[in-house]
C-alpha cells in the first residue's frame, strides 16, 4: 500500500474512533476513561498497523506517557465543562471527540515521518556530479 493509501486508511480509523469518543464523552469521565483509554490505545495502534511499522518499547512507554497525560488533562476540562448547565455534556463530548483526533493526527504525523525517514536511511547515497561522496551529507 502507497504512503497515500496508507494515510487515507489511518484517517479513516482516526475519524471513527473520534466519533466513538463523542458518543462517550456523553457519560460521566469516571466511567468513560477507561473506555477512552482503551480507545485511544486502539487509535495508536491501527495508526501503527496502517503504515506497517513496529514501535521500539522506548516508543511505547514514550506513548503511554503521551496518552496517561492526555487523560488527566482530558478528565480535568470534561469535569469542568460539566459544570456548565445544560450544555456541560455537549461540551465535554466534543473535548472527548477532539482529544482522540488529536491523538491520531498525532500518531499518523509520527508514523508518517518515521516511515520516510526509514525510506531515507534504507536508500544508498548517491554521488554528486562533482564527486563528494556522501560521507558529508549532512542529516536534519
Amino acid at each position: 500500500m502507497n504512503t497515500v493509501g496508507k494515510l487515507e486508511d489511518s484517517r479513516k480509523k482516526v475519524n471513527q474512533s473520534a466519533m466513538i469518543g463523542v458518543g462517550l464523552g456523553l457519560l460521566p469521565f469516571r466511567f468513560a476513561a477507561p473506555a477512552v483509554a482503551a480507545l485511544g490505545m486502539k487509535v495508536m495502534k491501527d495508526v501503527q498497523d496502517a503504515f506497517e511499522t513496529q514501535t521500539s518499547p522506548v516508543e511505547q512507554a514514550a506513548a503511554a506517557a503521551v496518552l496517561g497525560a492526555g487523560e488527566f488533562a482530558l478528565g480535568s476540562a470534561a469535569r469542568a465543562a460539566r459544570l456548565m448547565p445544560w450544555a456541560g455534556p455537549v461540551v465535554s463530548a466534543v473535548l472527548t471527540g477532539a482529544a482522540l483526533k488529536a491523538l491520531g493526527e498525532g500518531a499518523i504525523a509520527y508514523f508518517q515521518w518515521s516511515a520516510h525517514r526509514r525510506d531515507a536511511d534504507a536508500r544508498p547515497v548517491e554521488a554528486t556530479a562533482s564527486g563528494v561522496d556522501g560521507a558529508s551529507r549532512v542529516n536534519f
